[in-house]
Formats: C-alpha cells, sequence, structure tokens
C-alpha cells in the first residue's frame, strides 16, 4: 500500500503553512490497521484520535444484536470518539471496512506537542471544527429526508461510498433493508 500524503489530505479543507506542513510531517503518528478490525468497542474509553490517510471505517450501535450505522469516514476525515473527549464509556463502535492507514493522536502526545507547538493547536480546532459541522449537516439531511432521498444524497455527494461499501452497509446506513435498496436502486435506474 502506498504511503498516503497527510498533507495534501490537510490541504483539502484548510489552508498550512509550509511549517505547519513540516511541524505535522514530523509528529504525525501513522498505523496500518487490517479489514475489519474495530477500533472501539461499546463500553470501552477511547484513548486515541484518528486522521484517515486512506481506507473507510464505519461508526455503528448495536440494537437487538444488529449493526446500525450512523457514519463513514474515509480519506480526509477525522474521527475524534466522544469519549475520547469526555473519557465515558464509548456508546457505540467504531470499525475498518477496508484496511485502513491513519495519523492517530493520544492525549499524552497532543498535551507534549500544543505545549511546544500552540500553533498546531490552533489549526487541530479550526480542523474539528469543519468536521462538526460538516456532521450536523449530514445528520441534518439525514432526519429530514426519505430513504429514497437519503440515497439521492449520497449518491451526489459520496459516490465513492457507493462503490466501496456493500450493499447491506449502504442499505443499513440509510435504515432500510438490502431488498428495499434494490428497489429504489431499479426506479432510479428508470
Amino acid at each position: 500500500m502506498e504511503k498516503p500524503d497527510i498533507i495534501a489530505l490537510l490541504s483539502k479543507h484548510i489552508r498550512i503553512s509550509d511549517e505547519m506542513a513540516t511541524l505535522i510531517t514530523e509528529y504525525s503518528q501513522i498505523k496500518s490497521l487490517p479489514r475489519e478490525t474495530t477500533i472501539l468497542r461499546e463500553g470501552q474509553r477511547a484513548t486515541e484520535c484518528f486522521f484517515i490517510l486512506q481506507g473507510c471505517m464505519k461508526k455503528y450501535y448495536l440494537q437487538d444484536g444488529e449493526d446500525k450505522i450512523t457514519k463513514f469516514y474515509t480519506e480526509g476525515e477525522v474521527i475524534t470518539p466522544a469519549s475520547y473527549t469526555n473519557q465515558e464509556p464509548s456508546k457505540y463502535y467504531i470499525s475498518t471496512i477496508e484496511e485502513t492507514i491513519v495519523s492517530f493522536g493520544d492525549p499524552n502526545s497532543e498535551n507534549e506537542i500544543y505545549k511546544t507547538h500552540p500553533k498546531l493547536e490552533s489549526l487541530t480546532r479550526k480542523l474539528g471544527e469543519i468536521f462538526m459541522v460538516k456532521t450536523n449537516n449530514e445528520f441534518d439531511n439525514w432526519v429530514s429526508h426519505n430513504p429514497e432521498d437519503r440515497y439521492l444524497n449520497l449518491v451526489k455527494n459520496r459516490p465513492d461510498l457507493i462503490q466501496r461499501i456493500p450493499q447491506y452497509d449502504i442499505a443499513n446506513y440509510l435504515g432500510i433493508r438490502p431488498e428495499s435498496l434494490s428497489r429504489i436502486r431499479k426506479r432510479l435506474a428508470k
């Protein structure tokens, strides 16, 4: 697997100065996670946050023995589990769908880096705000639309997901059964 360019991915969301690029490259901790690896389980406290360099992950709840997918994460997206911030047990799971390469942080290393490089903390905060707004917009769109409109929105705004993620996971995310998704796709193909 080719090493992804963290600066190019970050630059899609925020302007990165040469000084920041050097710091980010110097302090980035990178690891590869195999396909279908659960990185956070319900009841655990998250000890790491992630920036996806390559691959795909999903966030889901376990309800009556079934996954309920609420979010997909791909290249250039941040995952900061709620339990990473509030240090309470997680209410959900996060797993890889594909082999995934991430830059990760933990509270101790982040605090040390931020003490010596406060500009990096400011950049991280700005990036977090960008992704918080994006997530809120996705949620608002999801709750205000029916499954067919959610699917059309997904096709329009995240066509990569349609190609990468199994149909049963897409259906789960949309809140419908795979058969219903097949009917929607057939109807839209006409």
